[in-house]
């Protein structure tokens, strides 16, 4: 697969909706497997019910991948939309000091 070729000259990072699909979508499947884990813990425990094995297991991981999906979009769009002059500031005092050589001319 060739190389994608950048459009406009400039490196742009993900916009804001990037950012928030990227979140649903690994919110959506920490939650469903979580929801997989607990939903099969208490199945085991308690029995699935009247509604049957998949259809409370799927309750459990529906339930549990849209609300963790949701938090976790939301929140990845509130972390990333910062000032630029905050985040330029922050580079600048993590980059590393410059040092220079000295002149041999001082070492009398």
């Amino acid at each position: 697969m060739p190389p994608v070729v950048p459009m406009g000259g400039g490196q742009h990072g993900p916009s804001n909706f990037d950012k928030f699909k990227m979140g649903a979508i690994m919110g959506t499947t920490v939650g469903g497997l979580m929801g997989f884990l607990y939903g099969t813990v208490h199945i085991f425990r308690y029995g699935a019910g009247s509604n049957g094995i998949m259809r409370t297991l799927g309750q459990f991981m529906l339930g549990s991948g849209a609300t963790f999906g949701f938090f976790m979009s939301i929140g990845s769009v509130i972390r990333s939309d910062a000032d630029p002059k905050l985040n330029e500031m922050y580079m600048r005092a993590q980059r590393r000091p410059i040092t220079m050589m000295a002149n041999p001319a001082w070492k009398r």
